[in-house]
This record gives structure tokens, sequence and C-alpha cells, in this order.
């Protein structure tokens, strides 16, 4: 289920930065990089703290 939950993030994020890269900013390439990484960065963060919760609660 852990994975599962992770892989559907994964997607998640991957298409909002698609979305807003290629709809919303388009050739406005300094914006979607912030957007990028603030969206990778927070997934990140997520995951990290996904995974200590996983493994300290077992």
């Amino acid at each position: 289920m852990f994975l599962i939950r992770l892989l559907i993030i994964a997607f998640i994020v991957g298409y909002c930065v698609w979305f807003i890269s290629n709809k919303v900013l388009g050739k406005n390439l300094k914006m979607a990089r912030v957007i990028a990484v603030t969206l990778v960065a927070t997934s990140i963060v997520y995951l990290l703290l996904g995974s200590l919760s996983y493994l300290l609660e077992g």
C-alpha cells in the first residue's frame, strides 16, 4: 500500500509540473523552474516524513 501511494504522488506531481509548464507558463522558463523546484521539494519532504512515519510506526 505504501508503494502505491508513492507512485500516485509521483504521478500527480509529474502531471502538475507538466501542466503548469506547458499550459500556464509557456515560454516563462524561470517561473517554471521555480514552480518545479517547489513541487519537487515539497514532494521530497512529504516522502521523507512519510517514510519516517512508516518506519517508526511499523
